[in-house]
């Protein structure tokens, strides 16, 4: 018995030694990549990164890591391997909108078909161009109304300076609004309504986010 257990303990240093080779160890590999590799899941109570981080290679894509909170505590991978031909967690998307005639500066519904229940859209800035005027007093500033709002399950965009117009004598108006639009898997949307009093001095109940 004693020999059959010393030739179990050697056969397995042997293993070990050969997974080692060059100061590398896998685990489930005997070729491992890097001083330790694992082909498969690994568990851990912590994880510390240090100096050189390194960086993408030219041919190489990259990959979000996710963490859930408690109980589950799990980090999952979000590999972005099939950009640019499909949505990424954050996503910057143009539309250029131009007026007709009639509507003048006005874009009351226009529908991107990004599905709202996947993504979150925001304005991040706008653009227009025709001068707009009004027939009251020439100092007053125009003020867009510019928004994004989810109809009958996608995303809608409405533009439009309130009670001003364009020169009919120029060309048609454009817009341009640029969206930045988000996987809800990725990020978590805050709603939050208050009425101030009259002094115009409010503040939330709690924070919504600390």
């Amino acid at each position: 018995m004693i020999k059959i257990i010393s030739t179990v303990l050697l056969l397995g240093t042997i293993s070990l030694t050969h997974a080692q080779k060059a100061g590398y160890v896998g685990i489930n590999t005997t070729a491992p990549e890097k001083e330790l590799s694992v082909n498969g899941t690994m568990k851990t109570s912590g994880m510390t990164l240090k100096d050189p981080i390194e960086k993408l290679g030219a041919d190489e894509n990259y990959s979000f890591l996710i963490k859930s909170p408690a109980p589950q505590n799990k980090i999952t991978s979000y590999n972005d391997s099939f950009v640019p031909t499909t949505p990424a967690p954050i996503n910057l998307i143009q539309f250029k909108i131009t007026c007709n005639k009639n509507d003048k500066d006005w874009v009351d519904e226009y529908d991107t078909k990004i599905n709202s229940d996947k993504f979150l859209v925001i304005i991040a800035s706008h653009g227009f161009t025709q001068p707009v005027f009004t027939f009251n007093a020439d100092w007053i500033t125009p003020m867009p109304s510019i928004f994004a709002y989810s109809s009958n399950g996608t995303w809608k965009l409405r533009a439009d300076y309130v009670g001003f117009s364009t020169d009919d004598s120029l060309p048609k108006g454009v817009w341009t609004l640029n969206l930045l639009v988000f996987d809800r898997a990725y990020s978590k949307e805050f709603n939050f309504s208050k009425a101030i009093n009259t002094t115009g001095i409010g503040a939330a109940t709690a924070p919504l986010i600390q």
